[in-house]
């Protein structure tokens, strides 16, 4: 392990706090302030960043082979695509 993967690691485990805060619109203080769409917007720098990192140190073909990579995206997508579904349906329970 490298400092790279740390930071890769780092950008995608801090990219779900502030898209979960985002689309919960809580108040949460991220780069680009408190406001909701600030933190999603920065989540997805977040996401960005992380995969330019890892394109940029191992090749973007990489990621299909690397089980931490696999594992770490697979998750945020999720949180992604069903993030905003899954806060509505348990919100109140």
């Amino acid at each position: 392990m490298n400092y790279i993967d740390f930071f890769i690691a780092l950008l995608i485990a801090n990219a779900m706090p502030h898209f979960i805060f985002g689309i919960a619109k809580i108040r949460f203080l991220g780069l680009f302030g408190y406001s909701s769409t600030g933190n999603i917007c920065y989540a997805f720098l977040q996401f960005i960043l992380a995969i330019a990192l890892f394109s940029y140190t191992y090749g973007i073909t990489k990621i299909i082979t690397t089980p931490f990579a696999i594992g770490s995206l697979t998750v945020l997508i999720l949180y992604f695509i069903f993030g905003k579904l899954l806060i509505k349906k348990f919100h109140n329970k």
